[in-house]
């Protein structure tokens, strides 16, 4: 509706006729409610939905581009000061790095182009989390000093393609933040099966940080990490302290997602 001073305005009519005994109308019951002010909440909300909905994706393919190609290339920096390292003196081991970065290099290319498709890892392509896993754990054994220690315990059994991407990356996420910034001579990282509940942790014996003021080093990738336990509805426990390394735990149940 224009009003006369040329606003136009929404409104919402209501009415019926009353007739008489033959069926003549007579008059008209009815109500015009102006409801521009409520129309114009409604848009704001629902642009308000629409920007947080555009600013949780760029959240979510900010993870996906660092839990996948950071990732690629710390591997890549960390096999290519091993091979510095042994450059003069073993040149099979120098040969093993040199495999191992293009292998990395392959990975991380191949990863780059499912992340535009189809945004899960490659690494769970030929298996499940468990067996995804100890191939991550397989990997990084070559490039670090550090003990990497995986167990699996529990009957394993299938996850949600969503959770056992982000309990993936979570995992990733943690062993990478140990070897490059712990300084830990041992790192375990355990995944136990329950009839509904699946449990991952990532301990290190390493140098640890207060909780209170999380390192520079891998906060986006802490950040990242709450965000992908808050996506998929699972329990994330941080616990760090100066000199006693650090714990992560992530439980997963599917009662409570579902």
């Amino acid at each position: 509706m224009v009003y006369p001073n040329g606003e136009v305005h929404w409104v919402v009519a209501r009415g019926r006729g009353i007739y008489n005994a033959t069926g003549q109308p007579v008059r008209m019951l009815g109500v015009i409610l102006d409801v521009s002010e409520q129309r114009e909440a409604a848009l704001r909300e629902r642009n308000k939905a629409e920007a947080a909905s555009i600013l949780e994706e760029r959240n979510r393919m900010a993870r996906e581009i660092h839990d996948t190609l950071a990732q690629s290339f710390t591997g890549i920096l960390l096999q290519i000061t091993a091979a510095t390292q042994v450059l003069t003196d073993d040149l099979q081991a120098t040969q093993t790095h040199l495999d191992v970065m293009d292998e990395l290099a392959r990975t991380g290319l191949a990863e780059a182009r499912r992340s535009v498709a189809a945004l899960r890892p490659q690494l769970l392509d030929e298996g499940n989390l468990s067996s995804a896993l100890h191939r991550l754990v397989t990997q990084m054994r070559a490039t670090a000093d550090t003990a990497l220690i995986y167990e699996v315990r529990g009957t394993v059994h299938p996850l949600p393609n969503e959770v056992e991407n982000h309990l993936l990356r979570m995992g990733q996420e943690a062993l990478t933040n140990a070897i490059k910034y712990a300084d830990a001579s041992e790192i375990r990282l355990e995944l136990l099966y329950e009839e509904a509940q699946c449990t991952l942790s990532i301990k290190d014996d390493g140098c640890g940080f207060r909780m209170d003021s999380l390192p520079a080093e891998g906060g986006f990738g802490l950040l990242g990490m709450s965000e992908r336990a808050e996506q998929m509805g699972a329990q994330l426990m941080i616990q760090s302290q100066p000199g006693q390394g650090t714990e992560i735990v992530v439980v997963f149940s599917q009662e409570r997602a579902s």
